[in-house]
């Protein structure tokens, strides 16, 4: 019996000492390999950013697979085989940084494979994510100077954000399935307003220009009905975004994200 538990302890101890030295290879390869374009802190001066930092490219991923194996598979073959169609990052990224060169030949799948499970291990990191006071005072000078593409201003839940903000956050705890279920809906939200809110926006321009150089009503009250016809539109994706993602979500889940608004 005491052999046994030796046995087990030895067995234990040898598997926690392998899972540190994998961990520690793991961030010293990508120290060695990706950290000089991707840095794993993101720097007050963004200009100096040669490449997305490490947090936002998993933030990113992981809102687009749900599961670990997923995310891996996907990191690995981007890296050996990079395309704008299977970008994660926003176009913006793209456009600023340009498409990553393929690193075939740089790095191997075994060591991808190990670099990408600790990258899903460990971002992102959420306290470099959270804004200071007065960053957060800055975005919402910001928000109030933009108009909104919706009907309803004020009173209802910007649930995509919420989500992607908390999506590894271990008090909201989203399971595989429930991630699975709420990629589909901000997938159908985003495309819905994506499809409309331009359109909203060159209206809106519109209308100020005609008022503002005196052009007559008749010309400009057209254009407000059908900037308020788009904007019902945007308000039914908003709603429907709300009602499907509380139908994914406990009633436990709802209210922990209300209290991060």
């Amino acid at each position: 019996m005491k052999i046994n538990n030796i046995l087990l302890t030895l067995t234990l101890t040898t598997l926690s000492s392998y899972s540190l030295q994998a961990a520690v290879s793991a961030e010293t390869l990508y120290d060695a390999k990706c950290a000089v374009c991707h840095v794993k802190v993101r720097p007050q001066d963004k200009s100096k950013l040669l490449a997305p930092p490490l947090n936002g490219i998993m933030r990113h991923v992981k809102m687009q697979h749900a599961t670990k194996e997923s995310a891996v598979t996907f990191i690995r073959n981007y890296v050996l085989d990079p395309q704008q169609s299977k970008a994660v990052c926003n176009a913006k990224s793209i456009q600023r940084f340009g498409l990553m060169p393929s690193q075939k030949g740089v790095v191997s799948e075994d060591e991808l494979t190990l670099m990408a499970t600790w990258m899903y291990d460990n971002y992102p990191q959420f306290s470099q994510m959270n804004a200071t006071p007065q960053s957060k005072q800055a975005q919402g000078n910001k928000k109030r100077k933009t108009s909104s593409p919706f009907l309803i201003n004020s009173g209802l839940p910007h649930m995509t954000m919420l989500i992607k903000n908390n999506w590894e956050s271990k008090e909201l705890a989203l399971t595989p399935t429930q991630k699975e279920k709420l990629l589909l809906v901000r997938k159908a939200t985003i495309g819905g307003i994506k499809a409309v809110k331009p359109k909203v926006m060159q209206l809106e321009k519109e209308i100020k220009n005609l008022t503002m150089t005196g052009a007559d009503t008749s010309i400009i009250t057209p254009k407000v009905d059908q900037l308020a016809k788009y904007k019902a539109e945007l308000t039914k994706v908003q709603i429907a975004c709300i009602h499907n993602s509380k139908n994914i979500l406990s009633s436990a889940q709802v209210a922990f994200l209300l209290q991060k608004q």
